[in-house]
């Protein structure tokens, strides 16, 4: 899966010799990709209302589709609407989604920390991360489009400091920092240091997820997920709205 914060969609590695493909017209492909990409982005499942389609895509390239296999083609007009075959067997669905998202939140309800027995201070040392968080995971549908506005802060110096940790965290398990990794946060004690103060202790995979949405909003790729998540909670009333009413995390008031 590619490691980008942004939407996706996938086709096989030789699709574009397939028998149905090979023979389309350079307008043709090019709007079959499109139609993928754009039913992605707008959650359609592969079906594109016809008023919609015929606004963003020549007739002649749409008509092309629909008539590249005499059974199957590309694409079908079904009571107004353009349907793309076999779109939920190559593109994630809602109920895709939906499902990952269960699952998630069935993991983090497992998950947990014994209270912790140090001193902290309110700030901590920022760790700079190589590369754009992995979206393994994405953020749940329900929650809203709106971006954390940090223009020109997706990328910080190396020297940039966040503030001085008093002492490194042992309540985080192997499985956790792992987890916290495969989606590009590679110090995530730094990063619940940095949320708790705002929304009181958490599970460290409900630190994953809170930390996951504020990296998808940014504009353009993080390359300093730490770093930005630092200046992200700067917005500490953005920040309590995903705790509580996009993850809806127990013990966050």
């Amino acid at each position: 899966m590619p490691k980008d914060k942004r939407l996706w969609m996938t086709f096989p590695i030789d699709f574009w010799q397939h028998p149905k493909i090979a023979p389309l017209s350079d307008l043709a492909f090019r709007t079959f990709v499109e139609m993928n990409g754009y039913s992605r982005m707008q959650d359609l499942d592969g079906r594109i209302p016809a008023t919609i389609a015929r606004r963003m895509w020549k007739t002649r390239a749409l008509s092309e589709l629909t008539r590249n296999d005499h059974s199957k083609p590309s694409v079908s007009l079904v009571d107004d609407v353009y349907v793309i075959w076999n779109y939920a067997e190559h593109q994630e669905t809602r109920a895709d989604r939906e499902a990952r998202e269960a699952r998630n939140r069935a993991n983090g309800a497992k998950g947990g920390r014994p209270p912790k027995n140090r001193g902290r201070t309110d700030s901590v040392t920022d760790s700079v991360s190589d590369g754009n968080p992995d979206e393994t995971e994405h953020k749940p549908e329900s929650e809203s489009e709106s971006e954390i506005d940090l223009t020109d802060v997706t990328y910080l110096p190396e020297s940039s400091h966040v503030g001085d940790r008093a002492s490194p965290r042992t309540d985080l398990s192997e499985e956790v920092i792992s987890e916290a990794k495969r989606v590009g946060l590679n110090d995530l004690s730094a990063v619940l240091d940095l949320l708790e103060p705002i929304v009181g202790e958490l599970n460290p995979r409900h630190g994953i997820e809170i930390a996951q949405i504020i990296l998808r909003r940014a504009r353009t790729p993080v390359l300093q997920p730490v770093a930005y998540i630092a200046r992200a909670c700067e917005k500490r009333d953005e920040i309590r709205h995903i705790a509580i009413d996009v993850l809806d995390i127990p013990g966050v008031a």
